[in-house]
């Protein structure tokens, strides 16, 4: 590596790019590489044929984190998520336009760090491939992409950055110690659970902000925004364009659209959604890992657009993340999962991730039925059973028990999201689907991750598309991604108990 020194470093081609202070030489090298290599080619541009080359990251020696650099990320990462996530970036370049072909697309590198999160995504939402994509250009792309070529292009990152391998026996699939979300329900308010294990966790992973104090005044300011409306214009269903009043990270009416993507879907055999009045609510630019609290505000978003239990804690308005760690830290002083506090510390007025726990304490103070459900194979059935298929057969289970018709294609319901979490991350499941060849999958609202523009403009709209398959893989996740881990957790709104059931389930 050159030896720092205090004078700026400009790109030598003269195209005014400057690379930030703390990182300017790997950043300067991978710029040159990617926009100024000799002969139009270089290692580090994702083609079509290439799309696993994706994420530079940069480390925090005291955390153990890494930063993603791709421009409009940012995203602070542990070792054992790294690979997954270069996955998310060459996925997020497979799907093209519904009106054009997928092109070869060069990745954009940000400026170290500080990098912040776009809005503007790419066709469809940021994800990895299920693998049971049946459109031609997706089996092409599969063709393409072979195992020794895709773990040879993230070998390539990793030796180039010098990101250190994880401990031999650390991965994201063994146990939840590492990840990046908490895991782990109060045994004082498990509903069904198939086998629970209670965990403590380790200031680390509470994730790259445990030891802080307070978050930075600009992220206090950025979050005091957090869901303001702005004007946009929209087609109606005459075809003709009226203003309306928009949230860029709270999107409502996302449902109904995936509901036209799945009976047009020629794969999909059946399907179930939940209420369509949940939205979808994701993060902001350069905001962080909020994603519990994005998780907890679709669940509101439901208990606001359906007006049920508790509704009227929210005074129609979905609470902020200064809101929920009000109500988690008043549920801690109630002695609710109070677990959670020793863990933490505290989260008011902090960055550290809250997980399962948490979210069913807020519910719990707020006298809002729920009930959390823990889903790990048995050890001496650790070979039968895989993880996954317990969270299929669950999630299949509350659909169909709160269906009416089962003749149509795809299920309407009235039910209320799931909260998902997994070791790592967490998201809301607003859906299961089955696919015609019998892979299952649930459908989900990725808080870290916005809506599409082609996915936004249907919203009001009765259309066909010509590739719905494609535009579906931002909210599928299926096998391929879900076989990583080995423990997950749901939380789930209930019909209200009586208060003689209550205080029985709380004593026992």
């Amino acid at each position: 590596m050159a030896e720092e020194n205090d004078e700026d470093v400009d790109c030598p081609f003269l195209c005014g790019f400057k690379p930030d202070d703390k990182h300017r030489d790997y950043q300067m090298m991978l710029h040159i590489q990617t926009v100024h290599s000799e002969g139009g080619e270089s290692p580090f541009v994702v083609k079509a044929d290439d799309a696993s080359i994706a994420a530079m990251v940069t480390t925090d020696d005291e955390s153990q984190y890494f930063t993603c650099s791709v421009e409009g990320c940012g995203e602070a990462l542990l070792s054992t998520e790294l690979d997954s996530h270069i996955e998310m970036h060459g996925a997020e370049q497979e799907s093209g336009d519904e009106d054009t072909d997928p092109a070869p697309k060069e990745m954009r590198m940000g400026p170290g760090p500080e990098a912040s999160f776009d809005t503007k995504l790419s066709h469809a939402l940021r994800n990895v491939d299920d693998g049971n994509e049946s459109s031609s250009s997706s089996k092409r792309q599969r063709s393409q992409n072979s195992p020794g070529r895709h773990e040879s292009a993230k070998d390539r990152w990793k030796k180039l950055l010098k990101i250190p391998e994880p401990p031999p026996k650390a991965s994201s699939s063994s146990t939840s110690k590492g990840s990046r979300r908490r895991l782990g329900v109060s045994p004082s308010y498990l509903g069904s659970i198939h086998h629970q294990t209670l965990m403590v966790f380790k200031k680390s992973e509470l994730g790259p902000h445990a030891n802080e104090k307070q978050m930075p005044t600009w992220l206090v300011e950025l979050l005091q925004h957090d869901g303001a409306m702005t004007t946009i214009n929209r087609l109606d269903g005459d075809g003709k364009l009226k203003k309306v009043k928009f949230c860029p990270n709270r999107t409502s009416d996302i449902l109904p659209v995936v509901e036209q993507l799945l009976r047009q879907d020629k794969t999909t055999e059946y399907a179930y959604l939940c209420h369509p009045a949940v939205r979808h609510v994701s993060k902001l630019k350069r905001e962080g890992g909020f994603c519990g609290y994005r998780n907890i505000q679709m669940m509101a978003s439901y208990i606001i657009g359906t007006c049920s239990q508790g509704y009227e804690f929210f005074n129609d308005k979905i609470p902020s993340i200064f809101d929920i760690q009000e109500y988690i830290e008043s549920a801690w002083d109630k002695g609710i999962n109070k677990q959670g506090r020793i863990e933490t510390g505290g989260i008011r007025g902090t960055r550290k991730y809250i997980g399962t726990p948490d979210a069913q304490a807020m519910l719990i103070y707020l006298d809002i039925a729920c009930e959390a459900q823990a889903l790990k194979p048995k050890k001496d059935k650790a070979d039968a059973e895989r993880a996954y298929n317990l969270l299929f057969d669950a999630v299949e289970t509350y659909f169909a028990n709160g269906c009416t018709d089962f003749r149509t294609k795809v299920r309407c319901t009235h039910l209320p999201p799931i909260y998902f979490q997994h070791p790592g991350h967490s998201m809301t499941i607003v859906g299961f689907e089955k696919r015609a060849n019998g892979a299952k999958e649930i459908i989900v609202f990725d808080p870290m991750f916005h809506d599409s523009p082609t996915i936004t403009k249907l919203i009001g709209q009765e259309f066909r598309h010509k590739a719905p398959s494609d535009s579906l893989k931002a909210y599928r996740r299926g096998v391929h991604y879900l076989r990583k881990y080995n423990e997950f957790e749901i939380l789930k709104l209930t019909p209200p108990r009586r208060r003689d059931e209550e205080a029985t389930s709380t004593l026992g």
